[in-house]
């Protein structure tokens, strides 16, 4: 065999093996399942089915968050806040992450952190105004994933009964 041939046949395993070992890598990436619950994002709130004019095919994957009371959202989960933007309607949309999943909060009155801020779970992230309603949704890279799975929105039992 030849130098030339050698190099070339080393070069050809050597690109083998990084392209078989960085596909084993995005493998177990996309494979790779949500295992937390997530905080409610109210304190004093409840979520319900999207009330839509129409239904969506594939079903719109979101939560409406309502609350009782002017209230502040939290964060449902320890992330960093990758965009802050106004919204047309005058309120602003939050979007924070965690490795590969995506938290969308729209419909926040007044945002209280920063971009690329390091957040916690239960940490306020802005206000809300009673009479509105946020949507909350969850986005695995860029597939929108069912919230509902995983949020912790339960009203305890002594304000169920305080709002009755």
């Amino acid at each position: 065999m030849k130098l030339n041939q050698i190099i070339l046949l080393t070069a050809g395993l050597i690109f083998f093996s990084i392209t078989t070992l960085n596909a084993q890598k995005d493998k177990g990436k996309k494979d790779e399942k949500f295992d937390k619950k997530l905080l409610c994002p109210f304190e004093h709130g409840m979520g319900r089915e999207p009330k839509e004019a129409f239904t969506w095919d594939p079903p719109d994957k979101k939560v409406i968050m309502v609350s009782q009371v002017d209230s502040a959202i939290r964060s449902c989960i320890d992330a960093k806040v990758l965009s802050i933007n106004p919204t047309e309607d005058g309120r602003y949309e939050i979007v924070v992450y965690y490795k590969d999943f995506y938290f969308w909060y729209y419909g926040i009155k007044r945002a209280l952190v920063n971009i690329n801020q390091q957040i916690k779970a239960g940490q306020v992230i802005g206000t809300y105004t009673f009479g509105q309603e946020m949507e909350f949704r969850m986005f695995k890279d860029e597939v929108p994933m069912d919230p509902r799975e995983f949020l912790e929105c339960k009203i305890q039992e002594e304000q169920s009964q305080g709002m009755k």
